[in-house]
């Protein structure tokens, strides 16, 4: 009985390797792959999709988060919903372990997308209520289910977090271009942010972005619990 025990997750295993490591094979024509990060939580990449590029419908054992970071015409299918609809840049989706799901560029220009594969394997995060914004800081909840929570914020010229922590594993993708200062787990960076660019937040590590531009920046926080 151990052996089949073991056999079993020997071979949940092998296929869960699989499907990761299939998101580093060739993508369909049209569309580029670039991974961003890979840990025990979470698998970030940043996707292209030309004019025409479309997927072909499939699944992952994991679920994810895709964050769209140009204005683009998308056709999306999750499941038995399909519908085209243009995407503003900060629109999010989240698409739930094993459901079908494609997207397609439909439109005449290229946009680009970051995804955020949940690892299933990873240690679950707490749970933790929304506190309230500082001065000069604006949230827009996008996305909170029992995987994940998705938040577009604002950062207004100057304007700066206290330092505090999370009890689940953060990912921040930046939306508009800034100068952020971060303060994380003892260690303070000051540099330009681009689209896209993205920082990995470790659970219970005290942390605080500091807007140190002269205008706004914005970024989605996606919380992996």
């Amino acid at each position: 009985m151990v052996m089949g025990i073991l056999g079993g997750m020997l071979r949940y295993s092998l296929v869960l390797l699989c499907a990761l490591a299939s998101t580093a094979q060739a993508p369909p024509p049209g569309i580029s792959r670039t991974q961003i990060l890979d840990n025990g939580s979470v698998m970030v990449a940043r996707l292209r999709m030309a004019p025409a590029a479309r997927e072909p419908v499939h699944t992952h054992p994991f679920s994810a988060i895709v964050v769209q970071l140009d204005a683009g015409e998308v056709e999306m299918q999750v499941g038995t919903k399909r519908e085209t609809a243009k995407h503003e840049p900060g629109h999010v989706e989240f698409i739930a372990a094993e459901i079908p799901h494609a997207a397609a560029n439909v439109g005449r220009e290229p946009f680009d997308l970051v995804t955020v594969a949940l690892k299933p394997e990873r240690t679950p995060g707490g749970e933790q209520a929304p506190s309230p914004a500082p001065a000069g800081i604006t949230r827009s909840m996008l996305l909170d289910n029992t995987q994940a929570r998705a938040t577009r914020v604002t950062f207004g010229a100057g304007s700066r977090e206290t330092t505090h922590t999370h009890p689940y594993d953060l990912v921040l993708v930046q939306l508009t271009p800034g100068r952020m200062e971060l303060q994380m787990g003892g260690n303070t960076t000051t540099r330009s942010y681009a689209p896209g660019d993205v920082v990995f937040i470790p659970r219970d590590t005290p942390h605080a972005a500091i807007n140190a531009d002269t205008k706004a920046f914005e970024v989605v926080s996606v919380g992996v619990k």
